[in-house]
């Protein structure tokens, strides 16, 4: 048996073990431990930006979540007594007739409607020195016809106050709605510019001027919206 043909029974031993099936070993150049793969994928270049943006994510969704958290502290009213308080907006104040206490008041002479009919501006036209006027106010009497305290229709501050014979004394209030109101025709008056006045508060009396002299003792009451006339009516409460 020739041997150089026919190979040995430890050379077929050796065929049996494929190439894929041995093992790397320190030999091969590879080091098989946990600590060598852990380098191995360590090396790997992708890996530190995902790792970055992995943790900047988690820190932006923290600082979200503690933004709306204080937020939410922030809007949520203060409980007073174990009770939580309901926020409520303030309340508007509203006007009222601009009389004294005990007096009953009645329009007789009303204001102009730039937009009404015929008839309705006619009847709110003011006669003087043959000329017609638009009445751009309302005119207030007591209804048994004898002067009464004036009282301001509504709380603010006196930014004027005039005396003419064409009009009377005149106070001007300006309020905190923006508004301006005006009473004129007064025979004496109780407050000076700078005063602030409650609603209700006593400011003169009725008396009567040469502008509407046929009124006899009145009080003329104007409010300015926006530096434009409207009816007092539609402000005031009605009767």
């Amino acid at each position: 048996m020739d041997e150089n043909k026919h190979p040995t029974q430890s050379d077929k031993e050796k065929e049996k073990v494929k190439p894929e099936q041995a093992q790397p070993g320190p030999a091969d150049g590879v080091d098989g431990s946990p600590g060598a793969r852990a380098r191995q994928v360590l090396s790997k270049r992708w890996l530190y930006p995902a790792i970055y943006l992995g943790a900047a994510a988690l820190i932006i969704g923290l600082m979200y979540v503690r933004t709306q958290m204080g937020a939410h502290r922030a809007a949520a009213p203060a409980p007073q007594g174990g009770e939580t308080q309901p926020v409520t907006a303030p309340v508007a104040e509203t006007y009222a007739w601009p009389v004294a206490p005990g007096v009953q008041p009645k329009v007789t002479l009303g204001f102009f409607p730039s937009h009404g009919s015929d008839q309705a501006k006619a009847q709110a036209m003011v006669s003087f020195d043959n000329a017609f006027y638009p009445h751009l106010g309302i005119d207030i009497k007591s209804a048994d016809g004898q002067p009464f305290g004036v009282a301001a229709a509504i709380a603010g501050k006196v930014t004027k106050v005039t005396d003419t014979p064409l009009y009377g004394k005149t106070v001007e209030i300006s309020s905190a709605d923006g508004n301006v109101e005006q009473y004129a025709s007064l025979s004496d008056v109780s407050v000076k510019v700078g005063d602030e006045v409650q609603q209700g508060e006593i400011i003169g009396t009725s008396g009567t001027c040469a502008f509407e002299q046929s009124q006899g003792d009145h009080l003329y009451f104007e409010v300015m919206q926006a530096g434009q006339p409207v009816d007092p009516t539609t402000l005031l409460p009605k009767m």
